[in-house]
């Protein structure tokens, strides 16, 4: 395991205890199927617009901080696309944004690769930790051990991908929280093989609890079946069967 919050440091700032806003991401890659996914929460309404950015055959990539750049989550994505590490896109951005101290940045490739970056104007507590498939971004938060508590959540959750994520935003509730209280979370995985699962609570006062709701509403029968029916990368002309008394 590496932890990077040392970056930090490099770009002239420091971790410190406190901090009462919370945003934080974690970006995973599922050896198992060669999943991509990524899950969110924070303070503020509708997260999981400004925060996740995928594409199934690229990789996954978050934009959050003091100010966020949602641009960055395209440019990172189109990078990765003309063959980029993960390292080279974060750099790259990096360096060519004047407003980079402003901003955090986490990017997945689908090899599972990492890299991520926290400008030194983001927000005390800040933190992150990377590892092969595996890359959690925070900043405002209330402990500078909350990267880690959250992806150690990740490593001993069971189930899919999917569930493993959810039990990694729950932790990051747990060790942090919001003092406003979170009020929206977002749950994205992108597949070669299966339909995207692209799930956003936008303003509730439960949204991680909202997330799960919401999440075994698609695993009902009906719309399994017509989830079997959507056109993949590895299917792209898979259609779903007319039904009989249609």
């Amino acid at each position: 395991m590496i932890d990077l919050r040392a970056s930090e440091q490099k770009h002239g700032s420091r971790i410190d205890e406190g901090g009462d806003r919370m945003t934080y991401s974690i970006l995973a890659r599922d050896p198992a199927t060669g999943d991509l996914g990524g899950a969110v929460a924070t303070g503020t309404p509708v997260v999981g617009g400004f925060v996740l950015h995928a594409e199934p055959d690229l990789g996954m990539v978050a934009t959050q901080g003091l100010s966020t750049s949602t641009l960055w989550g395209g440019a990172a994505l189109r990078a990765l696309a003309r063959g980029e590490t993960p390292e080279d896109v974060v750099a790259r951005l990096a360096h060519e944004d004047a407003g980079s101290a402003a901003r955090q940045l986490a990017v997945l490739d689908r090899e599972g690769r990492v890299a991520h970056f926290t400008g030194a104007d983001n927000l005390a507590a800040r933190c992150a930790l990377a590892e092969p498939g595996l890359v959690v971004v925070a900043n405002w938060v209330a402990t500078v051990d909350l990267a880690e508590r959250v992806a150690d959540a990740y490593r001993r959750a069971t189930g899919d991908l999917a569930e493993r994520l959810l039990a990694a935003l729950a932790e990051g509730a747990v060790a942090g929280g919001d003092a406003r209280g979170d009020r929206s979370a977002a749950l994205r995985i992108v597949s070669r093989t299966r339909p995207p699962v692209d799930l956003r609570a936008d303003d509730d006062a439960d949204p991680i609890a909202r997330l799960r709701t919401i999440r075994a509403a698609t695993l009902e029968p009906d719309f399994q079946r017509f989830l079997s029916g959507i056109p993949t990368l590895a299917e792209p002309e898979k259609r779903a069967e007319r039904p009989r008394d249609a």
